[in-house]
């Protein structure tokens, strides 16, 4: 059942749709994030679908629970649930998703805002005088992706473990201040190493090893080895993403918010990553 609160956000939709061929739910509440996602899903479906707005409930539960309501109401106006992948990619789903509900398949929607070139040309604009192949040295994105791979990997694999347990330990919420090294962005492997011994021994002493090492077989196995882990799996809200943005000012200085900077980037990234949320969202609104 929906709150009366969580009713009435559900409800705002009605006002908008006249800008919209359907209505989006997500879970981002966050200031500004109805823009990042209306940019990033509107430039993902292609300009002959109209999507100026989405709405944000909350979290996965209020998504998933108004997905289950849409379904009994039967409505006519087409409405799509995205929620993030969350650890749940390696992890595993502890239930059916409504067939009304998308899953992104990157660990949330920040995941799919940056990459090489996004970055660069972000740099660029701030640092006019400096050439794109001085700007991509400076950068060195896919060197800083090598060095920051096994750790981050070794990290979320501990993170999903513990979830896949139901421990209730403290994982993404850490943020990437536990992890970084210095002001380019890099990752301290000590801090990393502390943080996922200290969190495999106390699921042991929880859990034992025996169902320790079950769930960490599971999470691996679940890994597909033909995609980016950092880019799929990695909580780019809380890691990768504030990690790059440490680098990106470092190179160029600048001093926008990165909630501005998110937006660019929304503005700008390669929307072909969303490809495959994209057909599943005209799949459920019928406008494939």
């Amino acid at each position: 059942m929906i709150e009366r609160r969580q009713a009435a956000k559900y409800a705002t939709p009605i006002f908008y749709q006249s800008f919209n061929d359907f209505d989006v739910y997500v879970e981002d509440t966050a200031f500004g994030y109805v823009k990042i996602f209306a940019n990033l899903l509107s430039r993902a479906l292609g300009a002959n679908i109209a999507l100026e707005r989405v709405f944000p409930l909350g979290n996965r539960i209020n998504v998933i629970a108004a997905a289950k309501t849409e379904l009994i109401k039967a409505n006519s106006r087409k409405a799509v649930f995205l929620i993030d992948g969350d650890l749940n990619l390696l992890a595993g789903e502890n239930e059916v998703l409504p067939p009304n509900t998308v899953c992104l398949p990157r660990y949330c929607i920040e995941n799919f805002l940056y990459d090489e070139q996004t970055l660069i040309d972000i740099i660029d604009e701030e640092i006019p005088n400096r050439s794109i192949n001085e700007i991509r040295q400076s950068l060195d994105y896919s060197g800083w992706l090598i060095r920051s791979l096994e750790p981050l990997k070794k990290l979320f694999i501990a993170f999903a473990v513990a979830r896949r347990l139901g421990s209730g330990l403290k994982t993404v919420s850490s943020g990437y201040s536990s992890v970084c090294l210095n002001g380019t962005g890099e990752i301290d492997l000590h801090k990393v190493d502390n943080t996922v011994n200290s969190m495999i021994h106390n699921l042991n002493s929880t859990y034992g090893n025996e169902n320790v090492n079950k769930a960490m077989a599971f999470v691996i196995e679940q890994i597909n080895n033909d995609v980016c882990f950092v880019s799929t799996y990695v909580s780019a809200k809380d890691y990768s993403l504030p990690l790059l943005i440490i680098r990106l000012r470092s190179i160029c200085g600048t001093k926008a918010p990165n909630i501005n900077l998110k937006m660019r980037f929304s503005k700008k990234c390669n929307p072909d990553s969303l490809a495959s949320v994209a057909e599943s969202i005209k799949k459920i609104t019928g406008l494939q």
